[in-house]
């Protein structure tokens, strides 16, 4: 006979363990979800704006353009007139700029990478590309309609945000109740 109340110690450790809550184990996956889907789009933004960056700075932004825009017309069949040349000083201004989109890339794969340091900027992080995609909208209506691939990064820089936004909240809920 045993002079342990319970057979063992080991069936007395399980006795005490805390049964598990299905709804906040479902409530925290989802969340856990959203965190990862987030540092996803951040991670891929920002390895996109790096990469789009450098392009600018070594190819210049006629050539990283025209990359896009036959990207763009094999995968759909669109057929236009091609866009027409940049003019000097505009290649100057947006290669300077290139930097600037660099600096945002390594800022977003940082986040990406460390988001529990970076949880507090990721919001501005997307109201920049927010921003963003409102001055290409602005330059639709106040020059004219660019190149349908330039739509089509208009339509993401305003989309993806509010997303990043919508798991950023639920990504911060995760971690507040931590």
């Amino acid at each position: 006979m045993s002079r342990w109340p319970v057979s063992s110690p080991a069936r007395m450790f399980r006795m005490t363990q805390v049964a598990p809550n299905p709804r906040t184990d479902r409530t925290t996956g989802h969340r856990r979800m959203m965190r990862v889907a987030m540092r996803f789009l951040l991670a891929g933004l920002g390895g996109s704006a790096l990469l789009i960056a450098l392009s600018i700075l070594l190819l210049g932004a006629g050539a990283t353009a025209g990359v896009g825009e036959r990207a763009f017309e094999m995968l759909s069949g669109w057929k236009g007139l091609p866009s027409p040349s940049w003019p000097p000083s505009t290649d100057s201004e947006l290669r300077f700029y290139s930097a600037l989109w660099g600096g945002y890339g390594v800022m977003l794969l940082c986040a990406a990478r460390n988001l529990s340091r970076w949880d507090g900027r990721v919001p501005g992080l997307a109201a920049i590309f927010f921003i963003g995609g409102v001055g290409r909208a602005l330059s639709w209506v106040m020059v004219g309609a660019p190149h349908p691939f330039f739509l089509v990064l208009m339509a993401i820089e305003l989309i993806l945000p509010p997303v990043i936004i919508v798991l950023w909240s639920g990504a911060r809920n995760n971690t507040a109740s931590r």
